[in-house]
């Protein structure tokens, strides 16, 4: 027997099966990750009915009853949706019907879907923002653990793909840890800022002829404000989950550009690192080949990310104000781009733990040329012109000599803030703590 509708009145609709599972067969897939997230937004809900007595002392008891079996369930996976369900507010609110009676035909009091949603998907995301920033912060910390074990060990430095200035491999990675820091920063900004307001009392986007307490609302759920005009709640729908998307591109990029360089610089041709077996790949068919497959996934992931913001901002283009069914082909974009953000930072920690200098070949490629800067700027200590000594040291360049120790030197004679020879990889940490 078909499942009745929550909308239909007269209990004689008859949804075309391929039309139903058009319009859920896939957002149920994203909602059963949020079923907790709705739980604990009906339960807030639910307090606030009480306080202006919509609900009696009774119908918040078993409310509460209700609910807690619902988490129990979903703990156990046997709290499942399917596709006549619609959604997971719809799902629970029929739990509750049909063991809690009358709390489940109440909880839906001056609620839609429309704003059920939109407060499920920012619990949401603030719960996964705060996981992504807890690996960020793993990740820094293992950057800068490995730049200060590294930090004077030379590599060359590049500019236009040619070798240009000698530089370390502490340097190299104490840079990937302060881009990774500004995008938590960027992360914390819009989690802060933008997620953490509640849109929850807003009804279907036009508020409801009761003179809720909102601000109490969004205390008992946790936000920090509560976003205050009905119509801009819906109409802020994939703005916010955009801004999401936006900081994991941001934070994609930095570690794409750090794959980059580990696919670069861990060629045959260069070999300056060494990929260890724990996290290489071979060949079906070459026995020889060793490949940085997981690098390789985080630089095309980045690409994925990318799409996923863009097509979050498709999605909102053209709309006239209020709810629009289609805001739930977000889920996907939003749910994707979370998931691969979050693997990524977790996978490019193994990597650097991992990572295995090869100090003969860095030396190897120091080459004297590396020092025309430093030897110019030597003769600028002198009192020549920095023009009189670029020309000389360039008309001159196969006079360069240098070795191991004079190099580990040079780069110590950098001591301005961030220079080779002054990383404040402490202050990195101190600041990493901050955020």
């Amino acid at each position: 027997m078909a499942k009745r509708k929550i909308w239909d009145k007269k209990g004689t609709a008859k949804l075309d099966p391929t039309v139903e599972n058009y319009n859920a067969g896939e957002d149920i897939i994203y909602d059963q990750q949020m079923i907790l997230s709705d739980v604990e937004g009906s339960w807030g809900y639910g307090k606030m009915l009480r306080r202006h007595g919509i609900l009696n002392d009774k119908d918040i008891k078993d409310l509460k009853k209700g609910l807690d079996e619902i988490t129990k369930l979903y703990k156990a996976g046997k709290f499942k949706l399917k596709v006549e369900d619609e959604d997971c507010h719809t799902k629970i609110e029929d739990y509750l019907t049909k063991n809690h009676g009358e709390i489940g035909k109440k909880i839906h009091t001056a609620r839609s879907r429309n704003d059920q949603v939109l407060v499920t998907m920012r619990l949401f995301m603030k719960d996964k923002l705060k996981d992504m920033k807890k690996h960020g912060k793993v990740l820094v910390e293992d950057i800068i653990t490995t730049a200060k074990k590294y930090e004077f060990l030379p590599m060359p430095g590049y500019t236009h793909m040619q070798k240009a200035m000698p530089t370390s491999v502490g340097t190299w990675l104490a840079a990937f840890a302060e881009s990774l820091m500004d995008d938590l920063r960027i992360l914390t900004c819009i989690n802060d800022t933008l997620v953490d307001q509640n849109p929850l009392g807003t009804g279907a986007g036009f508020g409801s002829p009761f003179d809720f307490d909102r601000d109490k609302l969004s205390k008992d759920l946790g936000f920090a404000r509560t976003q205050n005009n009905v119509i801009y709640c819906h109409n802020s729908r994939g703005r916010i989950e955009g801004m999401v998307l936006e900081a994991c591109v941001q934070i994609m990029l930095s570690l794409n550009r750090l794959a980059c360089d580990l696919l670069f610089f861990t060629t045959q041709e260069f070999r300056l690192f060494t990929i260890p077996n724990s996290i290489a790949t071979g060949s079906s068919i070459m026995p020889q080949k060793k490949n940085f497959d997981v690098a390789e996934l985080i630089r095309g992931r980045t690409a994925t990310v990318i799409a996923c913001k863009s097509e979050m901002t498709m999605n909102i283009l053209n709309k006239v104000s209020g709810y629009h069914r289609d805001g739930q082909e977000m889920k996907r974009p939003l749910f994707l781009g979370l998931r691969y953000t979050k693997m990524s930072l977790e996978v490019m920690s193994i990597i650097i733990k991992n990572l295995i200098p090869n100090e003969e070949r860095l030396l190897e490629e120091m080459s004297p040329e590396l020092f025309s800067a430093h030897k110019a700027f030597e003769l600028v200590k002198k009192g020549s012109s920095f023009r009189d000594a670029y020309i000389e040291v360039g008309s001159n360049l196969d006079k360069i000599k240098i070795n191991k120790s004079n190099i580990v030197k040079m780069l110590k004679e950098s001591k301005h803030q961030g220079g080779t020879g002054n990383l404040q990889l402490g202050k990195l940490k101190s600041e990493l703590k901050k955020i």
